[in-house]
């Protein structure tokens, strides 16, 4: 099942659209808690940004891209409650990171 709020706090957090490489925006996570106290969804959204920079992508002989795909498989394989948005903004982030 879909964790719509966590996936919304996600995309909120790392600032898709709004800013030119991810960013760390707490306050953007607090507008998107509605079922779950602000402190722990942050943490939440936190951990998977930390598991997401940590998965392991040997880059020898891959592109940016490729590498990307890799980390947003491996998350959706450990979140299937992420939205494939939510997803994507995680892979986004792991290539700018990356780079």
């Amino acid at each position: 099942m879909e964790d719509r709020e966590l996936s919304q706090a996600i995309i909120a957090f790392l600032g898709s659209g709004r800013t030119a490489w991810p960013a760390s925006d707490e306050s953007a996570v607090v507008a998107c808690a509605v079922e779950t106290d602000p402190t722990v969804l942050l943490g939440r959204v936190r951990a998977i940004i930390g598991e997401c920079l940590s998965v392991p992508v040997d880059g020898s002989g891959i592109s940016l891209t490729e590498g990307g795909d890799l980390a947003r498989k491996a998350m959706a394989l450990r979140h299937p409650e992420l939205t494939v948005e939510a997803l994507d903004e995680l892979r986004w982030m792991f290539t700018y990171n990356w780079k």
